[in-house]
């Protein structure tokens, strides 16, 4: 059966390779491996998370609390210089900035310290217009000094004025500028370019212009060609992009089946070469490496990770793009978060305290004895400090940043101090003593003012300690940090598929790939021939695996190789990073040994059926199931077994079939040792041939087992039982003259067992001196009157099973070894206690014949055949016994009886 199919089988597995290999060709089908990708991917532990990367979110809580979003670009720039203050390392905006915005007022300015401003200012003029005129009116001083003073108050109105409208034109903001100049002044701010295949435009030529001076990476090293050069660019507009520090582009590859999960960090226009968003600052934070392009890989050289320097290779996929280790969690989950609108409240919280100091100022009661002096040093430090950042701003200095955050921290440190003074407790007093010593009229009065300056004080004193609590969370996320600052409110629309959800907010990608490099966590995957290959191997290698073993193997082989392949896998996945697209070579080697296990079985089934219908008649089914299992047991041979054979023969039976006609006597012999067949075969037997009414059987052969003796004679005891209900039937119907009466040889011993015969025509038979005694002991039952009767070596296998009567030791004829001669009554439990007694009595006659007392012996087998005038063996020992009355054996005579007929 193997030789007919295991050629085929190998063509058949090389043209299932070949299909399987070629499934790459269809996009559907690299979908499909790119599912088991993800499914072995979400297999691998979790990736590793910087700490310092930090996704500032324009959420919907931000939105809540400053607009509808989009936000006017000072708004984001405000964000951008609490990132300054708060010590962060890069900002990355995730954000297209390629159109002019409108201006806008800041209200913040214009309703707090231009509005101070504006009331210090008027109110020194007045309280100076007030102080001349009361001196006329007292004589204090004359009209040409009144016109002295005069003349200095008009100096003072026009140094008012012009400070106020200097300080007027800050309400205005130009956002796109203010933006770019917080960009410039916090430094590495990174902005988002797009990369486009349209051919540029002639408005674009001063943009491009910008960006390859601003934009491009310098050390870069081309040692293989780039793929898929693009034509344009979306880039910022100028009054942004002459500002950040660099920019990247946004583009993410997105598979067929619509899933992000790989990406290329550098695009060309021509010769120039724009970086990835997150992968151009990702440089510059791992010290500015030498970036080499490989075909394969990106190599950086001397790249800065924990204070060392290295060399790093990225590996790529054919097509240029990095395969992004992407985080298991959500969005929302991986990565530190930050709402942004965290970042206006910080830079807002400056001016919300003096806004508060300011109002605090105003109350009469500084008047009662510390004076003004406190209070005003925070004021005029926070003025000084508005001051400095503008200039910073405008001036884009690294000194004047410096300047502005040491006066900045300085401003927070003598607000700190003045309100440790406690001056809400101390003014609270001296308000208590002024009433106590005044008009008790203005007691009220004195109340009333002391209650608003212990109020005012506790809101200066909460503005505060809300910025500083404010700020110690910050800081705790974002000093140092590489902040990537996108919109993922509900209201986005910009949301991808990842490889473990099926929305995740794309601002997240670069967050993705960022962790990927500085984890140096790696993917890589294998080249679609090594799956071609492997596909090829596995299907041709699985049926050089299978093909010894039977089909149920072969499935549990088969299923267990499929796993098995799938698990290594994932192991080396695991291991290396290194993915293996894998399904084509498992769907190669599962449907290879498949489709053999499937040819193996139905050649098989035609061969058992073939098996079954050619010895069913004549063999056990447990033959059967071995010729099954071992089909060289049909090839010519023999070996030698110890069993048991049978030989049957119906008595007279010569004379039955003169007396019938020819299909008279087919009937009556097909019924015959079908019922006589059937009992072999069910007691396990083997029947080796029909010769006319005769049947040659053997027990143990040729699956072995002990009970072979056994089974032989509860078949024989059957057998005849089976007889008398035939020979009911047949005498009923006329289907005979006479009854068919049995008799039956068995013999146990060595014998050889096996196909004899020629190769085109053998039989399964058996051969030795052992079953010609079986042979001999059926024709000796003639000479005894039994009709069963068996051999001392069968007898000594049964156990107590039967009922055995001991007869003569004989020589049958070829067989020279003596033989002790046992007849077969019935199985125990069918004999009554009468007959027990008889085989007894039997028995104790017999003894008295061997000890050669032959005249007693005869008047003992006398009385038993008078009992039983139909048992032969007390007819057979009483003509024995009155033979040797009548004419002695010789006196050396050992007993054992030479017979002389077959």
């Amino acid at each position: 059966m193997k030789k007919k199919t295991y050629i085929p089988s190998v063509v058949i597995a090389c043209a299932i390779g070949l299909l399987c290999a070629g499934l790459y060709l269809f996009p559907f089908w690299v979908g499909v491996e790119n599912r088991f990708y993800d499914f072995f991917l979400g297999l691998k532990s979790d990736v590793k998370e910087d700490s310092s990367i930090v996704l500032l979110d324009i959420d919907d809580v931000s939105i809540e609390q400053v607009g509808l979003y989009p936000w006017p670009r000072n708004t984001i720039g405000q964000g951008t210089e609490a990132l300054t203050q708060l010590g962060a390392e890069f900002a990355v905006f995730d954000i297209e900035y390629i159109d002019k915005s409108p201006m806008s007022v800041d209200f913040s300015y214009l309703n707090g310290a231009l509005k101070a401003e504006f009331a210090a200012s008027f109110e020194e003029i007045g309280a100076n217009v007030q102080d001349i005129f009361a001196a006329l009116v007292n004589n204090q001083i004359t009209l040409p000094e009144a016109g002295i003073y005069g003349g200095e108050l008009v100096e003072l109105i026009d140094q008012s004025r012009d400070t106020l409208y200097r300080h007027t034109k800050q309400v205005a903001i130009e956002n796109d500028s203010y933006l770019g100049k917080a960009m410039r002044m916090f430094g590495s701010t990174f902005i988002t370019v797009n990369m486009q295949t349209d051919p540029p435009s002639e408005e674009s030529e001063e943009l491009y212009t910008i960006a390859k001076e601003h934009f491009i990476y310098p050390y870069i090293k081309i040692a293989a060609p780039l793929p898929d050069e693009h034509s344009s660019a979306l880039i910022p507009i100028p009054e942004i992009s002459r500002m950040a520090a660099g920019a990247g582009f946004t583009n993410v590859h997105i598979d067929s089946d619509g899933v992000r999960r790989r990406i290329k960090l550098a695009n060309h226009i021509e010769d120039t070469i724009f970086m990835q968003l997150s992968f151009s600052p990702l440089l510059r934070k791992l010290g500015s490496p030498e970036v080499v392009f490989n075909k394969g890989n990106i190599t950086l050289n001397n790249a800065l990770y924990n204070g060392k320097k290295q060399n790093v290779s990225i590996p790529l996929d054919s097509k240029g793009r990095m395969l992004i280790r992407w985080p298991k969690k959500t969005y929302q989950d991986s990565f530190t978060h930050v709402p942004f609108y965290l970042l206006i409240d910080y830079a807002a919280s400056g001016e919300k305290t003096a806004t508060q100091l300011r109002l605090l100022r105003a109350n009469q009661g500084w008047n009662l004895g510390p004076g003004y002096a406190p209070i005003d040093t925070c004021l005029e430090l926070w003025t000084t400090a508005e001051d400095l950042r503008h200039q910073a701003l405008e001036s884009g200095l690294a000194e004047d940043k410096e300047q502005w955050l040491t006066v900045l921290a300085s401003y927070w440190d003598t607000v700190a101090s003045f309100l440790a003074a406690d001056y809400d407790t101390a003014v609270a007093a001296l308000f208590d003593e002024a009433k106590a010593a005044g008009n008790p009229e203005d007691a009220a009065l004195y109340d009333q003012v002391k209650a608003d300056f212990v109020q005012l004080y506790a809101n200066a004193a909460a503005a505060y300690n809300a910025h500083t609590e404010l700020k110690t969370l910050l800081e705790s996320k974002l000093k140092g940090a590489f902040c990537i600052i996108g919109w993922s409110s509900t209201g986005t629309t910009d949301i991808g598929v990842n490889p473990f959800h099926s929305e995740y907010v794309n601002v997240g990608t670069h967050a993705a790939v960022a962790n990927t490099i500085l984890q140096q966590d790696f993917l890589r995957q294998a080249p679609l021939w090594v799956s071609a290959l492997l596909a090829l191997f596995f299907a041709v290698s699985i049926i050089f695996i299978i093909h010894p073993f039977s089909t149920l193997v072969q499935i549990i082989a088969g299923f267990a190789l499929s796993l098995a392949v799938l698990i290594l896998n994932h192991i080396i996945f695991s291991a290396t990073g290194v993915y293996i697209l894998i399904i084509s070579p498992v769907l190669a080697l599962f449907v290879s040994f498949l489709t053999y296990s499937l040819m193996s079985f139905l050649v098989s089934e035609r061969e058992k059926s073939f098996l079954r219908k050619a010895f069913g008649t004549y063999l056990s089914g447990d033959v059967i199931n071995e010729m099954i299992e071992d089909p060289s047991m049909l090839k010519l041979g023999g070996q030698k077994k110890w069993i048991t054979a049978m030989f049957t023969d119906v008595r007279g039976f010569s004379t039955i079939s003169e007396a019938l006609d020819a299909e008279q006597l087919v009937k009556l012999l097909n019924i015959y040792l079908s019922g006589m067949s059937d009992i072999i075969l069910e007691q396990r037997g083997t029947i080796d041939k029909y010769e006319g009414d005769a049947i040659i059987s053997f027990f143990g052969a040729p699956v072995d087992y002990k009970e072979h003796a056994r089974l032989a004679c509860r078949a024989a005891v059957l057998m005849k039982r089976k007889e008398a209900e035939l020979n009911e039937l047949f005498m009923r119907e006329g289907m005979s003259p006479n009854p068919l009466l049995t008799r039956i040889g068995i013999n146990t011993g060595d014998m050889v067992v096996g196909n004899m015969g020629t190769e085109r025509k053998m039989d399964y038979t058996i051969m030795g001196n052992a079953v010609n005694l079986a042979a001999r002991l059926e024709g000796v039952n003639k000479q005894y009157g039994t009709w069963l009767l068996i051999s001392d070596m069968t007898k000594n296998e049964l156990g107590d099973e039967f009922i055995t009567r001991r007869l003569d030791r004989v020589r049958v004829v070829g067989i020279n070894t003596p033989v002790q001669l046992w007849e077969l009554v019935e199985l125990k439990e069918a004999v009554d206690a009468e007959t027990l007694d008889f085989l007894r009595r039997f028995e104790e006659a017999l003894t008295v014949f061997n000890q050669k007392d032959w005249k007693k012996a005869s008047q003992m087998f006398q009385a038993l055949y008078k009992e039983r005038p139909t048992d032969g063996p007390s007819e057979a020992y009483l003509r024995k016994s009155e033979t040797f009355i009548q004419k002695p054996p010789a006196d050396n005579w050992d007993g054992v009886f030479s017979l002389t007929q077959k």
